[in-house]
């Protein structure tokens, strides 16, 4: 009971005089207080002999723990972790522990829970300060209930030590997370070199029922209309290739985490050359498969998880109409987008090039004038607009977006997807200008879709001072008056 009591009331406790005129007496003051008379007392006692200590409770800790891990414990978690380290691999206190358990001996014999060798390493300054991240519980996950229903595929460059850069394509199971064909080639990213992946994992182990990328011209070339090597490939082993979104690496998050590990084990012993490179992917895909535990996978290695779950691999090859379809429906959206729009088709390669694109024919609609492909980048976050500068947030950053004008509205709209991601009405109205430069989220009647929440933050309170003056002084909001919210 005592421990539960703040130090205002313990101190109200002590400073209590019976003697004092008009005093409560001990029952009516431990009534009011809503503690008991054993209590009163206990803390009484205590201030008599630790003065101020009884304004605090007395540590629950045991005087003599059941168990103590001496300097020789520490010793080799810290060893454990530096060797972890220097090996490439991650070295938290999940994967310390993994490592501790499966050693032939430890010193005490009994290794330290996970929270424990966290605490452990914090003694003795062996734990790096991480960022601080989205909490996994507000994510959505989507993971395939069974192995083989769906392999996720990507590629990333990697720079050899004395050697030119390289390309390394890595192939997951989604299910299991289970390496089914990590491999590293010398030329740049391709349809050939991606089918050869694709096809020495499906010799080892079976066609999966669907492969996931990303919307790269060596994997799937369905999302611009047409049918590329790869696709015809899968579909003859009875898979059917699938693609994220444009612009939304989510969707292949678990083969986009895969590359940091991946990274950081072949930058720890970086090769100098292909041979190297690939001896060192065979040694991570043994050590990824079946020794490293798997957070996500309730610490099982990928192995054991590919060997516990049903398996459920392609059956019969697919038909190329299914493709055509596809590709047709595909295609036919982006027409449709593309006439809304009034737009030239283009397609924007995976390093932002735009290449001319003449599925669709010869037959374009010419581009108003009222309308332009903007550049947004990191360094200039902003957009014109009769000569103000309009600041975005961050998240425009290193994208390109379709400029609108129209009588009544400024619009921002994604060139892939047609969606509208920014706009406000015309005349432009903003309480927060300094010179031509106009703050985004004090504009009148501005609109932003996924916005930050520091931006909804900031345009929620000029919201509401948009609202006092349209009760105090009406005119302001009348058109041409941003020069006198300006002034103002």
């Amino acid at each position: 009971m005592t421990n539960v009591l703040s130090p205002s009331t313990r101190a109200a406790i002590i400073n209590y005089d019976p003697t004092q005129p008009h005093a409560l007496t001990v029952s009516e003051f431990c009534k009011s207080q809503k503690i008991s008379r054993s209590v009163f007392y206990k803390i009484r006692n205590r201030a008599s002999t630790e003065s101020t200590a009884a304004l605090h409770p007395r540590s629950r800790a045991p005087k003599q723990p059941a168990r103590r891990y001496g300097p020789e414990v520490v010793n080799e978690l810290v060893r454990i972790r530096k060797q972890l380290k220097d090996d490439g691999w991650d070295y938290g206190p999940h994967t310390i522990y993994y490592e501790a358990n499966i050693q032939d001996s430890f010193p005490g014999t009994k290794v330290p829970s996970v929270a424990t060798i966290g605490r452990l390493l914090a003694t003795v300054g062996q734990v790096e300060r991480a960022p601080r991240k989205r909490p996994k519980s507000s994510y959505i996950p989507f993971v395939r209930a069974t192995a083989m229903a769906l392999w996720q595929l990507d590629a990333f460059e990697f720079s050899l030590a004395h050697g030119p850069t390289v390309t390394v394509y890595q192939l997951l199971d989604d299910a299991t997370r289970y390496d089914v064909g990590s491999w590293a080639y010398q030329r740049e990213e391709n349809s050939t070199d991606a089918q050869h992946v694709l096809a020495t994992a499906i010799d080892t182990h079976g066609a999966p029922q669907e492969v996931l990328s990303d919307n790269s011209l060596a994997f799937n070339q369905l999302r611009q209309g047409r049918i590329g090597a790869v696709e015809i490939f899968l579909a003859s082993k009875g898979t059917m290739p699938i693609s994220g979104l444009p612009g939304k690496p989510t969707t292949q998050g678990k083969n986009e985490r895969s590359h940091q590990t991946l990274q950081r084990f072949l930058a720890a012993d970086r090769p100098s050359s292909l041979e190297q490179l690939r001896a060192r992917i065979t040694h991570y895909r043994q050590h990824y498969n079946h020794r490293r535990p798997h957070q996500s996978l309730d610490q099982s290695t990928p192995h054991i998880a590919w060997e516990l779950l049903a398996h459920t691999p392609a059956t019969e090859p697919l038909a190329l109409a299914v493709l055509e379809a596809k590709a047709t429906e595909y295609r036919q959206k982006r027409k449709l987008q593309d006439l809304e729009l009034g737009r030239a088709t283009v397609t924007v390669s995976k390093t932002g090039k735009i290449i001319e694109d003449d599925i669709l024919g010869s037959q374009t609609v010419p581009k108003p004038t009222n309308q332009l492909l903007v550049d947004v980048t990191a360094d200039n976050r902003q957009v014109y607009y009769q000569g103000y500068q309009v600041g975005l947030p961050t998240t425009f950053a290193g994208r390109q977006f379709h400029r609108t004008i129209t009588d009544h509205e400024f619009l921002l709209s994604d060139p892939h997807t047609s969606e509208i991601v920014f706009s406000f009405p015309l005349p432009l109205i903003a309480l927060k200008m300094r010179g031509r430069w106009v703050a985004s989220y004090a504009i009148q009647g501005v609109q932003l879709t996924h916005p930050t929440k520091q931006w909804a933050r900031k345009a929620a309170a000029y919201r509401e001072q948009y609202a006092q003056r349209e009760e105090q002084v009406p005119e302001v909001f009348k058109p041409g008056s941003a020069q006198d919210l300006q002034d103002s």
